[in-house]
């Protein structure tokens, strides 16, 4: 009787311990299944803002864009306007030269016509 109330303690030693373990396991398992949880969530909200900062450049580089290519069609108008005012400055000055030589020829005409 001694010996089974013995083996009957020993097995409910057994017994009690490992409660202790399954509850320490069951215990260990919530924490990670919580500390996933998180992750999972800190995950979804870096991807969820990565894809917001992606649209923000996307929107911001489609823009900048847009303002380059405007700014080079305006440098075209600009050398397209600054070639039409080289040319006409060009014009102006064979016309001045051009009134001047023709100035000069009248004056000598009217001088060599005073001479005469």
């Amino acid at each position: 009787l001694a010996g089974l109330q013995k083996s009957l303690a020993e097995a409910t030693a057994e017994l009690e311990q490992q409660r202790r373990e399954v509850t320490g396991h069951q215990e260990k398992e919530q924490s990670l299944e919580g500390e996933l949880r998180s992750l999972r969530a800190q995950a979804a909200e870096a991807a969820a803002t990565h894809e917001r900062e992606g649209k923000i450049l996307r929107e911001q580089a489609a823009a900048a864009a847009k303002q380059r290519d405007g700014a080079l069609r305006e440098a075209e108008e600009t050398r397209a306007q600054l070639r039409l005012v080289s040319e006409a400055r060009a014009t102006g000055r064979r016309e001045l030269l051009e009134a001047q030589r023709e100035a000069q020829e009248s004056r000598e005409g009217r001088e060599a016509e005073r001479r005469q």
